[in-house]
């Protein structure tokens, strides 16, 4: 039997394997803090396809400690008989949950709880730009009070595990960075007294417990800041934790002010914090959980294997794949639906007061509505475009039981993944494209090589739906000179289908025209963006807004805002009242639907439904999750 299926003990308590699912903000409890069924439905619903332990996210111990209001709460006995209703839910499963205590500290804002934060310094979080004020004594008695209490609700309600937050820059670990605690007394400077108020309250919460349950920690293996905590303090740390009692040591990395190491987007390295765990398994006992990117089987099966870890702590990759560990357990590799990291239906959403949903996987979230089962009455289903959309469209319909015909133009099918695919750092979309072209070639989907230009070309499929996903056109703004030959659009570039300059002026400053420049930018070529509005990459996620920037500066793509093109000529192009010279212009400002058919369609067919960017140009996600919503009940 493989390692990852073998029992494991965290103190008392046994894990039927060695699956934990991370403590991820998902979004899904009620404003407020209270437990609702979705969230229950959708924790349940990973116990049941092999979890062995369920980490909440993070659980607040005190109001203004509340860093999002769609995450759980534990500082009033009015939460207990909802978090009681949850570990009851777990444990009918067959599944273990732990809690995850836990105080937002300088990483909340008055904007969610009404109160102004604290945190051992006055010191804005750099991605919130709050305003919190520094603790005092008394505070810090009250809030260790708190968590005590708040310990004490979670052995009532029933759950297995206590886990204390340590980690991604709220109040525990706060104090112990040295990047966010400057105090002057005994809780700051040196590490002795930047340990003492967490190791106090982690103290206190193991006595309280009085062995009923274990209790251990999660804490960033580093905060990847320059005068952030360092490994090297942390492994003490973990040494001072086992001695007060803790259970296990769970790694992953990161504070909000270094947030793309807390939620890893495409570009941080798959596993980075591994050879963290493969160093702390020998400075401690207890057993060593990891986390952050574990989106590949192999890499899952090999951390366990060669004793890296005792168990991984995967979050987004059960979000993307509910059944990731039976798929592993059955070896059945390439049925994966891999995490591409992109964020956006996960912690983008979670940060938007929403509960989470997937690019790779609408059905996250809605488990208890969004189930595919088998139509009594098959149909003919004809998908125009195999795009995102049209291939998920396609596959689900399949999986219904309808007989679907794909109809695609192109002799390649999801040209618009590749593109997205094009940039530095952005090849795991192509995971995704991997796994819809599998289901495709494994269901039983005809696939017609046909440019369809109104009803009567798929008048020999005799449909009886028929789903538009033609996706959507760039648009070229009223420019003057904008048909000129060296005038191209960004999708060209990025398709390899039109061969770049060396000075090259970028049309837009969205997430097509910052992902262009980029990839320019990485080819040696001077670039600049143009762009009408006062900012660029405002629809990039919080997660990825500073990498794109620190790319752009590194690759010296110049930034032009507020800025109206006049004119572009064969050698320049004219903005405001400053002239660039320029070897090629890519535009990067637009899409308009690619729904010129639909009208004929409805013409002659009852049921068309169009999706995607056929209908209104937006993200992945966006096409993906109409792709499903429209066909799992077909």
């Amino acid at each position: 039997m493989q390692k990852l299926f073998t029992p494991i003990k965290i103190g008392s308590m046994e894990v039927k394997n060695r699956f934990m699912m991370a403590p991820m903000e998902n979004g899904l409890a009620h404003f407020g803090g209270e437990v609702s069924d979705r969230l229950v439905n959708f924790f349940v619903d990973r116990v049941e396809r092999g979890v062995g332990i369920i980490i909440t996210g993070s659980i607040s111990i005190s109001p203004e400690g509340s860093g999002l209001p769609t995450q759980l709460a534990i500082y009033d006995e009015k939460f207990i008989a909802g978090l009681t209703r949850l570990c009851d839910e777990i444990h009918n499963a067959g599944g273990k949950i732990g809690a995850q205590l836990y105080h937002a500290g300088r990483q909340a804002t008055a904007a969610v709880t009404g109160i102004q934060p604290i945190a051992p310094t006055a010191m804005p979080c750099s991605i919130l730009g709050n305003d919190p004020r520094e603790m005092t004594l008394e505070d810090m008695e009250d809030i260790n009070k708190k968590f005590v209490e708040g310990a004490k609700r979670a052995v009532e309600a029933g759950f297995d595990l206590i886990e204390v937050h340590f980690a991604h820059g709220y109040l525990l670990h706060s104090f112990l960075s040295p990047h966010s605690n400057k105090r002057t007394d005994e809780y700051g400077g040196s590490f002795e007294n930047r340990c003492r108020f967490p190791m106090k309250i982690f103290k206190d919460i193991v006595k309280v417990v009085d062995g009923k349950v274990p209790v251990t920690i999660r804490i960033s293996a580093d905060e990847y800041l320059e005068d952030g905590l360092k490994y090297e303090e942390v492994k003490e740390i973990c040494k001072l934790v086992e001695q007060a009692g803790g259970a296990a040591i769970s790694l992953t990395a990161g504070s909000y002010d270094s947030i793309e190491y807390c939620i890893q987007p495409m570009f941080v390295k798959q596993g980075f914090i591994i050879p963290y765990s493969e160093k702390l398994k020998k400075e401690v006992s207890v057993p060593v959980i990891v986390a952050a990117r574990l989106n590949d089987a192999s890499l899952i099966e090999n951390v366990i294997e060669e004793d890296k870890a005792d168990m991984v702590a995967i979050g987004r990759g059960l979000i993307a794949d509910e059944d990731l560990i039976i798929k592993i357990r059955d070896k059945r590799y390439d049925e994966i639906k891999y995490c591409v990291a992109c964020n956006q239906g996960c912690i983008d959403n979670v940060l938007q007061g929403k509960g989470i949903n997937c690019l790779v996987n609408a059905r996250s979230s809605y488990e208890d509505e969004r189930n595919i089962t088998k139509t009594e009455v098959p149909k003919k289903v004809v998908v125009i475009g195999a795009g995102p959309a049209g291939l998920e469209a396609a596959r689900v319909a399949a999986l219904r039981g309808h007989y679907v015909t794909l109809v695609e133009k192109e002799e390649s099918l999801a040209k618009k993944i590749d593109a997205l695919a094009t940039p530095p750092e952005k090849e795991t979309f192509l995971l995704y494209k991997d796994y819809l072209l599998k289901q495709v070639k494994k269901l039983p989907i005809d696939i017609v090589k046909k440019d369809v230009k109104d009803a009567t070309d798929i008048a020999d499929l005799t449909p009886d739906y028929v789903i538009v996903a033609t996706g959507s056109i760039q648009i070229k703004p009223p420019i003057l000179g904008i048909n000129g030959a060296n005038v191209v659009f960004a999708e060209d570039i990025l398709n390899k289908v039109v061969e770049p300059k060396d000075k090259m002026v970028v049309i837009g400053g969205g997430l097509v025209g910052t992902e262009t420049a980029k990839y320019l930018g990485s080819l040696g070529k001077k670039v600049d963006i143009i762009e009408m509005m006062d900012g660029i990459a405002k629809d990039s996620g919080a997660t990825f807004v500073g990498h794109v920037f620190a790319k752009l500066k590194e690759y010296n793509v110049g930034i032009h805002l507020n800025a109206k093109v006049q004119e572009i000529t064969d050698t320049q192009i004219k903005f405001n009242d400053e002239v660039l010279d320029v070897d090629q212009v890519v535009i990067a400002s637009g899409y308009s639907p690619n729904n010129g058919i639909v009208e004929s369609l409805k013409k002659k067919y009852d049921q068309v439904i169009v999706i995607g960017d056929a209908s209104s140009p937006r993200r992945i996600l966006d096409a993906t999750r109409e792709a499903y919503v429209a066909t799992y009940k077909l």
